[in-house]
């Protein structure tokens, strides 16, 4: 039998570890209505607005035509706000709207939710450890 090939690379660990550990809040997620990208687009903009297309778009981890298409459907459910940056026109400028404000709040307490819940499966200290080292890969690779 050939040796496991998969298991030894550090992207799909990083990948299957994020869909596990995801997976149920995602889930819910979507029973309420609301895609992942979505949610990370309301969590993201409730600490970072206003923001451009390309900012979200390398925040959310998704192609700008997806990301503008999220924004416009965004825009139609009165969630966010879309206007010309005054500086250069040629950039939109994405802001939450009161309600989109107050789901993204609200979300957010879900996924604090979530996150207990794993910080208790794998105990506080290596949790804590964990994100650390997370935070220094994801700090390593941003630059580039």
């Amino acid at each position: 039998m050939a040796e496991k090939f998969l298991p030894e690379l550090m992207p799909y660990l990083l990948q299957r570890a994020s869909f596990l550990v995801t997976r149920r809040f995602h889930s819910e997620m979507r029973l309420k209505g609301i895609s992942v990208s979505r949610w990370r687009m309301l969590g993201w903009l409730s600490e970072n607005q206003p923001a451009t297309v390309s900012e979200l778009t390398d925040h959310l981890m998704l192609k700008q035509p997806t990301v503008t298409r999220l924004i416009d459907q965004a825009a139609q459910d009165g969630l966010v706000r879309k206007k010309a940056d005054a500086l250069d026109g040629r950039r939109t400028l994405v802001t939450l709207t009161t309600t989109g404000l107050a789901l993204a709040l609200k979300l957010r307490e879900e996924a604090r939710a979530a996150d207990r819940h794993l910080v208790d499966r794998l105990g506080q200290e290596r949790a804590a450890a964990f994100k650390c080292d997370l935070r220094k890969v994801i700090g390593d690779f941003d630059l580039e």
